[in-house]
């Protein structure tokens, strides 16, 4: 019997290797290379498996067990071109010249392979595509790729647009979904505030996905990343590049209810006989469970090229307050008022918010809000900082006032900048020689220009040397558009988008020099934020969510992108709930932050204010409650595993690691059956409600399973029963 098993079982592997065009994979080995009888080629390891048919078009393959959902019917290859206005996508692969070599570089030890491939393009010109692509020892899960294509005939064509790790994808194909796209998806770029950027598919989906300035909202950047998984596996596309790049990641459900996904680059260049043209470094990731592991090892490809994630200053996890609240017109004597019930809340920071300033750019004190000027904002730093707080000041790197109407934004001092009258000379000008604005109506500084690098530089010592705050938030900010101000002598248009990150460096930089303890955050308001920019902060936020799921799905982002111990912001609490037709703030769930290891936040008024954020007597009861929780279990320094598909797995889970303690977050409307506790080690475990202080019994064994009934969420610390 045991004989017939094995031989069963050696049967079933053979069929998955043929059905993958694989032959002879060992899971022990890096890599392996095949060129089979039909003249296709095999590449993989045991964790991705690529195999490319005569057409170059590419099957990926996720883990030992083969899983695809690659669908075979595509026309186009994994790489193509548009040349004058036609896709170039009949290449034949040469398998003769198909070649795999062992090579070193920035990721470390691995394996080359290297395609040959002849189409013709406009003009009857032939076209040659030799395509790169590359596995490492160390991202067992990515295959890194690049195209190379040469025009070899003897027109000069034009080319307009370039596709990278084009792929045609069928949920159904893996056995785990109803219709073809139903995927759940990462997609990364900053589109407009308050969009979920982590959602299920749906049936003539389409999004375009450019990272560059949005057209309509003046938003911008984020995460070249998208994902799409299933219960079973998952599959992300993303761009290497260690500076932000000008493409599109653009994903269609198509008329036949498959999913396309790839990497667009708008080139729009020559392409003379002889010429050559290079692709961007793109990848494919293949993982299991939600997007965690995809952002995880895209973060670390991009950590083996120079872009590291900062480790956050102890000061990072400290609650926050913010004097939004306030809103724009407030008081000095409103920050102090409200002083009292911070310290008895246990509440670290303060921030001195949106319009203390007179005009975006030149960041001089507002005399609405501080009638003695400069002195009077050192002298409230000064209080704050005699009363045990730190403080961060609220400001723009990049905005420039101008003369004119400010629609939503009514209350800036009237009257262009002095820095926009002074050096005209330093703003991103377009095409048509007009200075472009942001979604406030500011024109944008170019952040390539060394004076405007030397500005914000100067900026910063003023704040944090000369005015003695602690920290900064930088919000209402995305990024820049592409700069045809000829003053500049750009490389090309796309380096002031490019170069936006220079300006964030300088900030964190300078500001470590004076206080190595500093805070700097970022809120790419409403948005994926942008990763880039996020290498120069300590603090990324959840940036004005609009829901408890937006939450604790982008605090999970963050400890994906920016390692399990980010010290994730998840932005004042109210914002955890809005009605989105009136906006009023609402929200009160802490329990989204505590859970997923987030910094709390709020800004609540007192003892006036504004009525919504005004803090009564029962809401002053519940958020010192749960405020002093968090001081108490400050979970947002410990690590985050990533054990469960915030997508499939339910109720939705997320865990905390204290030492050998583990803190489990279950978030559900409403929540009656069995749950599966991952993570265990084999063992005897003590189960509590640490929020409501209720002993929920023992657990036993690595696979253990409880029955709670909750509403809402329920918070659990799983200890290790200690001998007697």
């Amino acid at each position: 019997i045991y004989m017939v098993k094995k031989i069963i079982y050696a049967a079933f592997m053979i069929l998955i290797f043929i059905y993958a065009g694989y032959s002879g994979f060992s899971g022990e080995e890096p890599a392996k290379f095949d060129v089979n009888k039909d003249g296709s080629v095999s590449f993989g390891n045991s964790q991705i498996r690529l195999h490319f048919d005569k057409k170059m078009r590419e099957t990926v393959y996720q883990g030992p067990d083969a899983v695809s959902f690659t669908a075979a019917e595509s026309e186009q290859p994994s790489h193509f071109v548009v040349l004058n206005g036609q896709e170039v996508t009949d290449f034949e692969m040469d398998p003769a010249a198909a070649k795999c070599t062992d090579i070193q570089s920035q990721f470390g030890k691995g394996k080359q392979l290297v395609l040959k491939a002849m189409a013709t393009g406009a003009n009857n010109c032939p076209i040659e595509e030799i395509l790169n692509i590359e596995l490492y020892e160390n991202y067992p899960n990515a295959a890194i790729s690049q195209a190379v294509y040469k025009n070899l005939g003897d027109s000069e064509l034009r080319i307009d647009r370039v596709y990278s790790d084009f792929h045609r994808l069928d949920a159904t194909l893996s056995g785990a979904a109803e219709n073809p796209w139903s995927f759940w998806s990462f997609q990364g770029s900053s589109l407009h505030w308050g969009k979920n950027y982590i959602f299920p598919l749906r049936a003539n989906f389409f999004s375009q996905n450019w990272m560059g300035t949005q057209p309509r909202t003046k938003d911008g950047g984020g995460v070249p990343v998208i994902d799409l998984w299933t219960r079973k596996a998952g599959l992300a596309v993303a761009h290497l590049e260690p500076k932000p790049q000008l493409v599109s990641f653009p994903v269609k459900v198509a008329a036949d209810n498959r999913v396309e996904v790839a990497l667009e680059k708008e080139a729009d260049q020559s392409f003379p006989p002889g010429g050559v043209y290079e692709t961007l470094k793109s990848a494919v990731i293949v993982h299991t469970g939600d997007f965690f592991d995809a952002l995880r090892t895209f973060s670390n490809l991009m950590a083996a090229q120079g872009i590291h994630m900062q480790k956050p200053s102890p000061e990072s996890y400290s609650a926050i307050w913010c004097g939004w609240g306030y809103q724009s017109d407030f008081t000095v004597d409103d920050i102090l008022g409200t002083l009292p019930k911070l310290k008895e809340m246990g509440i670290h920071w303060v921030v001195i918010d949106d319009r203390w300033f007179d005009r975006y750019g030149d960041w001089n004190v507002r005399k609405a809000n501080f009638p003695g000027g400069e002195q009077q904002i050192k002298d409230l730093v000064q209080t704050l900082h005699k009363q045990g707080f730190k403080v961060k000041i609220w400001w723009t790197p990049t905005n420039a006032q101008r003369a004119g109407d400010f629609g939503d934004w009514p209350s800036v001092t009237p009257g262009a900048a002095d820095i926009v009258k002074q050096h005209p000379d330093w703003l991103v000008m377009d095409k048509d020689g007009n200075f472009p604005t942001d979604n406030r109506k500011m024109y944008n500084l170019c952040p390539s220009v060394p004076e405007v690098q030397e500005y914000i530089r100067q900026l910063t010592i003023r704040f944090i040397k000369d005015w003695d705050f602690d920290g900064h938030k930088l919000d209402a900010f995305w990024t820049v558009p592409a700069c045809y101000n000829p003053v500049h002598h750009h490389t090309h248009p796309g380096q002031s988008y490019e170069d936006v990150p220079i300006l964030l460096k300088i900030i964190l930089e300078t500001t470590k020099s004076l206080k190595p303890n500093s805070v700097t955050e970022i809120c790419n308001c409403g948005t994926a934020q942008d990763f880039y920019q996020a290498a120069y902060i300590d603090q990324p936020v959840t940036s004005d969510p609009i829901s408890s799921a937006q939450v604790r799905r982008r605090t999970k982002t963050f400890k994906a992108l920016m390692g399990s111990h980010a010290a994730a912001y998840a932005d004042h609490v109210e914002l955890t709930k809005i009605d989105t037709v009136t906006w009023r703030e609402t929200g009160q769930d802490f329990a989204s932050a505590v859970g997923t290891g987030a910094v709390v936040g709020t800004k609540f008024t007192w003892p006036g204010g504004p009525e919504d954020t005004r803090l009564t007597p029962q809401k002053e009861q519940h958020w010192k409650k749960w405020i002093s929780l968090y001081n108490q279990k400050m979970l947002s320094k410990d690590e985050y595993l990533n054990l469960y598909d915030i997508a499939f797995d339910k109720p939705e889970t997320h865990v905390i690691q204290k030492g050998d303690t583990l803190f489990y977050a279950f978030y559900a409307d409403s929540w009656n059956g069995e749950i599966e506790l991952r993570g265990l080690k084999n063992t005897d475990y003590k189960l509590y409600d640490y929020v409501n202080q209720r002993d929920l019994g023992t657990v036993s064994g690595s696979s253990a399973k409880f029955s709670p009934q909750f509403q809402d969420y329920l918070l659990v610390e799983c200890s290790p029963v200690k001998p007697e």
